[in-house]
C-alpha cells in the first residue's frame, strides 16, 4: 500500500488547478475534483485520507455513544409482500434513560399491524429481529454486563447464530471494505484489495452535506459493464467533515444473488454532534433478503434520534 501512496503523490504533483484529475494506481484509480486538487496544494494529506477511509472507527463509536446517553427515537418498520403491499408493521417512540453506564428503555405509543409477531410475542421476521437486537433494550442493561461489542467487533469464529450475523452486519456498516465472514461473499466485500478494486471507480470530491456541512466525499461505485456476481458493495459514499475529518454520513447499496441466498439492500445513515460526541441522527433502510429456511423478506425502516442529554 505504501507503494501505491508514493505513486499517488507522484501523479498528484503533475496535476493542474481547475480540472478533474484521475490518479492511476496499479490496480485502481482515484478521481479528484478541482476543489480537492486545490486542497492538496494547501496541505490536505490524501495519503492519510485514503487510509482513514479504510480504517476509520469514528462511525462505529458514534453508535456506541448512544449506550451512555439519554435520548428519544422514532421507529417505523414495514414488511411488504412481493406485490408491494404492507403485510406487517411496527411504529413506536422509544425513550432511553441512561446514567452514563446503565440504561433502560420505555416504549411510547406502540402501533403494531399485521402478523408482526408469532406466538408468545416472538418476532416473525428476520429483518425485524435484527432491528430489535440492534436498537432496543429490555430491562436494565449496564455496559459491564455485556461482554460483546465493548471495544469493537469480535472474531465471528467465537460467535454463532444471531450474534454472528449481527457482528458481520456491523462490519459491512461500520468498517466498509473489510472482509466479512459470510459464505461465498466475504472476500467480495474487501473492495480495496487488488482482486476487487479493479471492478470499482473511486473518487474524492467536495460537497456541502444537507446545505450545512462542507465535506470531502469518498465514493466507491461499481464500474459500468461489471457482471452483477463480481461485487457485493455496489455503491458506497462516505462524507467527511472538512473541519474534523469525522464521518458524518454514509450511503450504501449492497446486493448479491446466489444459489444459497440473495439480498439487495440500500442504507442511508447520518450523524450529528452532541457536545463533543457524535451520535446517529437518522437511519433509512430499504432492502430484501432471501435467507435459507426463511421466506423472502422485503422491508423498509426509518429511525430518527433526538432529545439527547
Amino acid at each position: 500500500m505504501k507503494y501505491y501512496y508514493f505513486i499517488f503523490f507522484f501523479f498528484l504533483s503533475q496535476t493542474s488547478f481547475g480540472q478533474r484529475d484521475t490518479i492511476e494506481f496499479s490496480s485502481f484509480s482515484i478521481q479528484l475534483d478541482s476543489l480537492v486538487v486545490t486542497a492538496t496544494r494547501k496541505g490536505f494529506d490524501v495519503d492519510d485520507f485514503i487510509k482513514m477511509v479504510q480504517e476509520d472507527e469514528s462511525f462505529y463509536k458514534a453508535f456506541r455513544n448512544i449506550r451512555t446517553l439519554t435520548y428519544t427515537s422514532d421507529n417505523d418498520l414495514k414488511m411488504f409482500s412481493k406485490k408491494g403491499k404492507i403485510k406487517a408493521s411496527l411504529k413506536n417512540t422509544i425513550q432511553q434513560t441512561s446514567d452514563g453506564r446503565c440504561r433502560t428503555m420505555e416504549t411510547i405509543n406502540p402501533e403494531i399491524a399485521g402478523k408482526y409477531y408469532k406466538r408468545k410475542k416472538k418476532i416473525r421476521y428476520y429483518t425485524a429481529k435484527m432491528h430489535d437486537r440492534l436498537f432496543f433494550t429490555y430491562g436494565k442493561v449496564c455496559e459491564s454486563d455485556r461482554i460483546e461489542d465493548q471495544e469493537g467487533l469480535e472474531d465471528s469464529k467465537n460467535l454463532s447464530g444471531m450474534s454472528k450475523h449481527i457482528n458481520e452486519l456491523k462490519k459491512l456498516i461500520f468498517y466498509p471494505g473489510q472482509k466479512a465472514d459470510v459464505p461465498f461473499i466475504g472476500k467480495k466485500t474487501a473492495i480495496f484489495e487488488e482482486k476487487m478494486a479493479k471492478y470499482y471507480d473511486f473518487s474524492i470530491s467536495s460537497k456541502i452535506y444537507k446545505s450545512e456541512t462542507d465535506c470531502y466525499v469518498f465514493l466507491a461505485k461499481v464500474k459500468d459493464g461489471t457482471k452483477r456476481d463480481k461485487t457485493v458493495i455496489k455503491y458506497m459514499e462516505t462524507f467527511f467533515d472538512k473541519k474534523t475529518f469525522q464521518v458524518i454520513a454514509r450511503n450504501y447499496h449492497l446486493a448479491h444473488s446466489g444459489a444459497m441466498f440473495d439480498f439487495d439492500v440500500k442504507m442511508d445513515i447520518s450523524l450529528k454532534t452532541i457536545g463533543e460526541k457524535y451520535v446517529p441522527e437518522f437511519i433509512a433502510y430499504d432492502g430484501q433478503w432471501d435467507i435459507p429456511f426463511n421466506k423472502r423478506e422485503i422491508s423498509k425502516f426509518n429511525i430518527s434520534f433526538y432529545n439527547f442529554e
